[in-house]
């Protein structure tokens, strides 16, 4: 079937770069863009009016952890500063000997909402970074069932993190890590391509100090034996970057760099930590030039970290040093137009300066950067050829006002809920603001339900054995 999506402002590619063509026409056939442009004369099937909306390619969200949003509470928690900001091991790691919070999840729930959150807002292509809630082969299902495109495979390290007394330790099991590498290696063979061609499998190794050098050395070969992409969490805290420079005397990026782990088509998450970092202030090596020379994807996950008071220092300098970025949500809200605008204001504060973080190089992250990380030139453009993963968005509403460039009103004005149309693959998923495949309503009540008895849980894993509103006490006094 023939689709003509006409009437906006169509943001096209010209082989080199975005482009955009106001009144411009998108045409697919199935699950393939045929003509981009001005004008088509041809015979169509369906037409969808898209007059004053922004026609843009799908983004492509490369880093999140799908999951209930209620165990995310504990970010805000007051209570626990730490400057060194080991952010999700803070709270998350468990009690030795009791449950790790994610276990006591609805599994399927929480990778239902993960997921179709993330898609709401836009992104047709989704990494879930080696969570699988339920297991891969249900997680797998689900996901396929769902409809979105996603690169995906269970998680593995060599330790697991857990509290002993007040602090946090690490505890290595060498063989585990070697197990869940094997368990990966044998999901990509058994899933990679299914679901049309939709669901493709990428290594997922944990992060940089859970991992030995040796489960990293395996895990790059098989990634380059199967030609799989791969994505782990490197320089993503300040105790983190201490612990491999005294382990070592190498800073994470110069490790990694040193036993050939740094490659294209390989990812890491968040990478905040380099030597120059003002955090870090260590002036031995160039940590993004080693990145820039690799062909390594930087993967931005700009809220999160915000929260903490931590920025990326910076997106303007990562792009000069040729580091290829792509943008991810990691935890909530899965919306990666907020994410955008994010590393853009994170931009500016870090450079201080108005000039820095332009909304085109955010977009470009979020769409052709992700793709670029992929290996794949048929994702986040609208041209010829690719596919017909496209999302129609609503600037006609009150906060955007007039719009004379729709790239900096999405970037500085808008959010996923201004996305009214995703198609994946030829498919809507999401029509005129209406779901297609999932009853949202429903959802969220099975969310906030769970978010109640998840908070009720608390005591059994934490860390202090303390409630949920003794670790985050309430904005104001509850009545």
């Amino acid at each position: 079937m023939r689709t003509l999506i006409q009437g906006g402002w169509v943001v096209g590619y010209d082989g080199r770069g975005h482009e955009l063509i106001p009144n411009g026409y998108v045409v697919f056939e199935n699950d393939r863009v045929v003509h981009v442009g001005r004008a088509f004369d041809g015979a169509v099937d369906r037409r969808i009016d898209a007059t004053g909306k922004l026609v843009s390619p799908g983004f492509v969200n490369c880093h999140l952890h799908a999951a209930v949003n209620a165990g995310q509470t504990v970010y805000l928690e007051s209570l626990k500063t730490d400057y060194f900001g080991s952010n999700f091991i803070t709270y998350a790691a468990p009690r030795r000997g009791k449950p790790a919070p994610r276990t006591l999840a609805n599994a399927e729930l929480g990778a239902r909402y993960g997921m179709w959150s993330a898609l709401r807002c836009g992104a047709t292509t989704i990494l879930d970074v080696g969570t699988m809630p339920g297991g891969p082969d249900a997680f797998t299902k689900l996901v396929g069932e769902l409809g979105m495109r996603a690169w995906l495979g269970p998680g593995f390290r060599s330790a697991e993190y857990v509290w002993e007394g007040d602090r946090v330790v690490w505890d290595w099991n060498e063989a585990n890590g070697k197990a869940g590498l094997e368990r990966a290696v044998k999901y990509a063979k058994d899933y990679d391509g299914a679901y049309e061609g939709r669901i493709h499998a990428m290594l997922y190794p944990g992060q940089m100090d859970t991992c030995t050098p040796e489960l990293l050395r395996d895990a790059r070969r098989w990634a380059d034996e199967m030609n799989l992409p791969m994505q782990f969490h490197a320089a993503m805290n300040l105790r983190e970057f201490h612990t491999i420079l005294e382990q070592t005397g190498k800073t994470p990026i110069q490790l990694l760099h040193s036993i050939g782990f740094l490659k294209p088509r390989t990812g890491l998450g968040h990478c905040l930590f380099h030597n120059a970092h003002s955090w870090c202030h260590y002036p031995y090596g160039d940590d993004l030039k080693l990145l820039g020379d690799s062909g390594a994807t930087v993967v931005h996950a700009p809220y999160k970290y915000a929260k903490m008071g931590i920025k990326l220092e910076s997106f303007e300098r990562y792009r000069k040093s040729g580091i290829n970025i792509a943008i991810g949500t990691d935890t909530y809200p899965q919306d990666i137009v907020h994410e955008m605008r994010w590393a853009q204001m994170m931009c500016r504060v870090a450079e201080g300066s108005f000039s820095a973080g332009q909304p085109r190089d955010v977009f470009d992250a979020a769409t052709l950067g992700g793709a670029r990380y992929l290996g794949r030139d048929d994702l986040g453009r609208l041209a010829p050829g690719a596919k017909a993963d496209i999302v129609v968005v609503d600037l006609l509403r009150m906060h955007f006002g007039a719009v004379h460039d729709p790239i900096k009103a999405l970037v500085e004005l808008g959010s996923g809920s201004d996305v009214e149309t995703v198609i994946v693959d030829g498919q809507a998923l999401i029509e005129n603001g209406q779901a297609l495949r999932v009853d949202e309503a429903a959802l969220l009540r099975a969310v906030q339900e769970e978010g109640e008895r998840i908070w009720e849980a608390v005591p059994q894993w934490h860390w202090s054995a303390k409630t949920v509103d003794e670790i985050v006490p309430p904005s104001y006094p509850v009545r």
